[in-house]
């Protein structure tokens, strides 16, 4: 894994190595991501709550199917190792799919003619864009700079340490798929708890140890059930309206997808079942070649931006 800092890349500039061979663009990536498998995988920087993620999740399973399930139904076992198998896909998929970090430009991107910022007419709402002075960019509408990569990201939601990477355009689905489903595994594993329990207490009388071991995980599963349920329904309605958690959170809506009752279903669409849009930038693609200034006018540089953000019929001014 690399983590290459933004005074690297621009001392490398995206030359050519000892070998005569082309950098690829995850050799000299400006921001804090932790980049693997030769640019086919990128996460966030700091992977120790997503370790600790893990081991909790095998951890709590492993008493499951070591003490619980095995005394009920080998279906209970199958079942479990569905869900778990489900989980986890969709942790990975999160963790390391490239949220969708838009490509940052050498020099700043000029204004208007008029020296104002450049605005976006998106689905009849007048957006003003603001400027990333790390990026050199104006970011589109649901655009934000996370801090914590040291990359704009479109349709950025929120950066979560859990899943150890931004939750935004590209890995939105995976991130609620695999809320969804740990919700789904913590409820089934406190239910099969709890039957352990009620069949100690009614008569077929378990190791002390098999009860104590049931009783912790109805505590701990049924806590982070209902938790993660919660957050699982909240992250549903953000999405029915349209808006991210960021959005949420400051109170306004940068207007990429539409609101209202109306819109519930389209907006579901666009989240779950459209095919994902291409990245922005192409880790394992030239460097010299992905680091170069888009070409065209600023209003093109513009437009290009807009779209990534999500909306086809964005006009700008």
């Amino acid at each position: 894994m690399d983590t290459v800092g933004e005074d690297e890349l621009q001392l490398r500039g995206g030359g050519d190595t000892k070998g005569g061979t082309c950098k690829r663009m995850w050799e000299v990536f400006p921001g804090k991501n932790l980049i693997c498998c030769g640019g086919r995988c990128i996460t966030g920087p700091d992977p120790s709550i997503f370790v600790f993620n893990i081991v909790l999740t095998f951890g709590a399973l492993a008493l499951f199917y070591a003490f619980i399930a095995i005394r009920l139904h080998p279906i209970v076992i199958v079942i479990g190792f569905i869900l778990h198998g489900i989980s986890f896909y969709f942790l990975l998929r999160a963790a390391f799919t490239d949220p969708g970090i838009l490509r940052r430009r050498k020099t700043p991107t000029r204004a208007n003619e008029n020296g104002d910022p450049p605005t976006a007419v998106v689905n009849g709402k007048t957006v003003q864009l603001s400027y990333c002075t790390t990026c050199n960019i104006y970011r589109p509408p649901k655009c934000k700079h996370c801090r914590t990569c040291d990359n704009c990201v479109e349709e950025f939601d929120h950066h979560c340490p859990w899943v150890m990477n931004c939750v935004a355009k590209r890995n939105y689905r995976y991130f609620v798929g695999f809320v969804a489903s740990i919700s789904l595994l913590c409820v089934y594993v406190c239910a099969c708890s709890i039957a352990i329990v009620v069949i100690s207490v009614t008569g077929n009388r378990q190791p002390a140890g098999v009860t104590l071991c049931a009783i912790v995980l109805i505590l701990f599963t049924g806590c982070l059930g209902v938790t993660l349920s919660g957050f699982a329904c909240f992250h549903c309605g953000l999405i029915a309206q349209g808006i991210t958690t960021n959005e949420y959170i400051k109170g306004r809506a940068g207007g990429a997808r539409e609101t209202g009752c109306s819109q519930y279903p389209k907006n579901c669409y666009e989240v779950y079942c459209t095919e994902l849009p291409k990245p922005d930038v192409n880790l394992m693609g030239p460097a010299d070649e992905e680091m170069r200034d888009r070409g065209g006018s600023d209003e093109k540089m513009v437009d290009l931006e807009v779209r990534a953000g999500g909306d086809k019929d964005a006009e700008i001014s």
